[in-house]
């Protein structure tokens, strides 16, 4: 049981999808109770592996390798596992969704076909959190977008049709770009090994290109090429600016429960990827490019804060603010040191917890108002004081206020740029201090948007809504409990990520 707990946790979803398909459409209770025990079993699957990680090594665990196919010359496997910087974001995933399911039971339009596709993203990505093979990795992350395409596309806004081929587009060519580098990553690494070892593992391609046999088919400038193809491709799922406008119209239009799993979950796979990806197999060259990688971070930062101050609707304010905080991500990561790559995995979860919060909670409201423009809101905590308590508790560790999670990855991530090497970034400092201020301006666009919509007077049209309903306290005090108990206690987390991250800054002899 223990060697198949990946398995079964990848695949249980699908389990419960084939379930669903063969109830019919009519009995709405039973297809939503399927999907709500189908993902609860998946969380629990998670929690099992989870208390049976050791957080004392930086070596995969749950490791399987299964023969895939063969085509003659070359073994395709199935081979997943996991380590410190999987495992966080595995827990992040089936918890998000399994709150996203229980956010969405006010869906009755097309609720068998909608939970499909739910489950079926669940299944997809948890697929690329423990694939270990290039290939594989491919197609969990290509499984994910299809889903997401059709939960935008038919239970979205108005302009759910732009939004969600948008969406497809930005995302298809990132997928695209990652395809073409990890075949060029395997013809590379094939040649440097004289064609005796021919795999797709990302466990083989890290071996191979820290340990090269044949320095002149592996060069820097090839190197470069590749881990610019794969930061290209993560950089459009994160998003980072220029690639991040699919973003805000995905979020506008998206519903309640794919906003959360969108927020929460999807962008983390553009930062996972990066990290997996390119900064296991290529460390070298993540360092040669940190200087830009830590620009693009300040420029998200910075440019996320300042759209989100001008938006006049609520959702898209939210959106805004995903952009700038993962640029919090970028900086960690550029910074190279043990701090600064914490506060980059701290950031991850952390806002995967916060936004998913935020984003309900503008959902919620909308239910109520039927409207997420800033300007007709107003005194909702005189008439909702339980929903504007908790939205303002999410915005506040949005901010990163001191207790929250949003307050402990951020500290880490700006020691760790304040610390970076003056080789690795001459102008680490510089871009720290910019960073920061990108922060006064993420206290200044909640704040300004949290005076509008839940303090001043009360519309009159607002006064007879009805507060939180049973349902709603679950993910809402779920989703602020786990940001509280990271943001009190982090060694929650740090505990599970300490070794991975020493390993992974120590292959640049960070």
């Amino acid at each position: 049981m223990i060697g198949n707990s990946l398995t079964w946790l990848v695949f249980v979803p699908l389990v419960g999808t084939l379930l669903i398909v063969m109830i019919p459409r009519e009995q709405v209770n039973v297809i939503r109770s399927i999907a709500t025990g189908t993902s609860a079993a998946a969380l629990v699957f998670s929690l099992f592996i989870f208390a049976g990680f050791d957080r004392s090594t930086s070596d995969i665990q749950y490791y399987t390798v299964t023969e895939w196919f063969n085509v003659g010359f070359l073994q395709l496997n199935f081979e997943i596992g996991l380590d410190g910087l999987s495992m966080p974001l595995i827990l992040l995933t089936t918890l998000v969704t399994t709150l996203a399911i229980v956010a969405s039971f006010s869906i009755n339009d097309r609720v068998k076909e909608f939970y499909i596709w739910i489950l079926i993203l669940l299944s997809g990505m948890l697929g690329v959190f423990v694939a270990l093979d290039m290939l594989l990795f491919f197609l969990f992350f290509e499984l994910t977008l299809i889903p997401m395409f059709f939960l935008i596309g038919i239970w979205g806004g108005k302009w759910r049709t732009y939004a969600s081929f948008k969406f497809l587009v930005y995302t298809g060519l990132g997928s695209a770009i990652m395809f073409l580098t990890f075949i060029a990553m395997f013809v590379k690494g094939a040649e440097a090994m004289n064609y005796q070892v021919l795999s797709f593992s990302l466990l083989t391609m890290a071996d191979i290109y820290a340990n090269p046999l044949n320095p002149d088919v592996l060069t820097g400038t090839v190197k470069g090429g590749l881990f610019l193809g794969l930061f290209i491709a993560f950089a459009i799922k994160l998003p980072v600016f220029p690639f991040h406008t699919w973003l805000p119209n995905a979020h506008v239009e998206a519903p309640t429960a794919a906003s959360m799993i969108l927020a929460g979950v999807l962008l983390k796979m553009g930062g996972y990827g990066l990290l997996r990806a390119g900064f296991g197999v290529l460390p070298d060259q993540a360092a040669r490019f940190a200087t830009l990688i830590a620009l693009l971070g300040v420029i998200n930062i910075i440019y996320g804060a300042l759209l989100a101050l001008v938006q006049t609707d609520l959702k898209s304010l939210v959106a805004y603010s995903s952009i700038s905080h993962m640029g919090i991500v970028l900086l960690g990561m550029a910074s190279f040191t043990t701090a600064g790559m914490q506060g980059a995995i701290f950031q991850l979860v952390s806002h995967g917890f916060i936004s998913a919060l935020l984003f309900f909670m503008v959902g919620a409201i909308y239910e109520r108002t039927k409207t997420r423009t800033i300007a007709e809101l107003g005194g909702l905590s005189k008439s909702i004081p339980i929903l504007a308590g908790f939205m303002l508790a999410a915005a506040m560790a949005s901010v990163g206020l001191p207790g929250l999670s949003g307050f402990i990855s951020e500290l880490l991530a700006f020691i760790g740029i304040f610390g970076a090497s003056a080789e690795l970034i001459p102008a680490a400092a510089t871009l720290g201090v910019i960073g920061a201020i990108g922060i006064i301006f993420t206290a200044g666009y909640l704040l300004w948007a949290m005076q509008r919509t839940t303090f001043g007077p009360m519309k009159e049209k607002y006064g007879e809504l009805i507060d939180a309903k049973p349902m709603e306290y679950i993910p809402m005090v779920g989703l602020l409990s786990l940001s509280l108990a990271i943001g009190v206690y982090p060694h929650l987390l740090s505990d599970v990520i300490n070794i991975t991250v020493i390993d992974l800054v120590s292959r640049i002899g960070g």
